[in-house]
């Protein structure tokens, strides 16, 4: 696996990695819909700068024995699971659009922006297969942010524009850590510096 410790990347990189998991000792995913109207608010506001950072995403590297080499998300879940799920109702408009048939695509007219969403779909259908949530609330607002999704990025003011600063140009900071323990004393240290995390965060 290339090494992305220490590496910007864009939310269509991050979401490309094909190791991603959720380990089960993470907290429920929480999100509801005031932070997806944050992260629309956000796109809509930021989308002439020509970088955008998310924030950053910390990973424990292990081995598995049934799947290989893994990257567990320790912290960087919501935003990670929010993302998968936009990009995944944006492959569904994409889906939609090319089954009615028109000769033309309304939304999706630059062909780059197509091909982009299609690379995607392989890794996020596969993590979404594989990963399991014990969670009953994580399974309900999981359903529940995705149909949110499905609407906003249905809408006609969410433009290739701002499809592809989404894409292309929100960044997401890796670290990535061997140990567990420093992986969490990173997390702390991370979040030390901000306001206190409600028991969601």
């Amino acid at each position: 696996m290339e090494s992305i410790n220490n590496q910007v990347q864009s939310v269509r990189q991050f979401l490309a990695i094909p190791q991603l998991a959720i380990p089960s000792y993470q907290r429920p995913y929480r999100w509801g819909s005031k932070n997806i109207s944050d992260l629309f608010t956000d796109l809509s506001t930021h989308q002439d700068k020509s970088a955008y950072r998310l924030g950053s995403v910390v990973f424990h590297q292990h081995t598995d024995s049934e799947q290989g080499e893994m990257l567990d998300i320790v912290d960087g879940q919501q935003r990670t699971l929010t993302l998968m799920l936009t990009v995944k109702a944006l492959i569904e408009v994409l889906d939609n659009e090319n089954r009615s048939g028109k000769e033309k695509s309304i939304r999706f007219q630059r062909q780059d922006l197509r091909e982009q969403l299609q690379v995607l779909r392989g890794p996020i259908d596969a993590f979404m297969q594989r990963q399991r949530f014990p969670s009953r609330d994580s399974e309900f607002n999981l359903r529940r942010n995705y149909l949110e999704l499905r609407r906003l990025v249905a809408r006609p003011e969410f433009d290739e524009q701002q499809i592809d600063f989404l894409l292309n140009r929100c960044q997401v900071v890796c670290f990535v850590l061997q140990d567990i323990s420093e992986a969490f004393q990173f997390f702390d240290s991370q979040n030390a510096r901000r306001r206190d995390l409600a028991p969601h965060d």
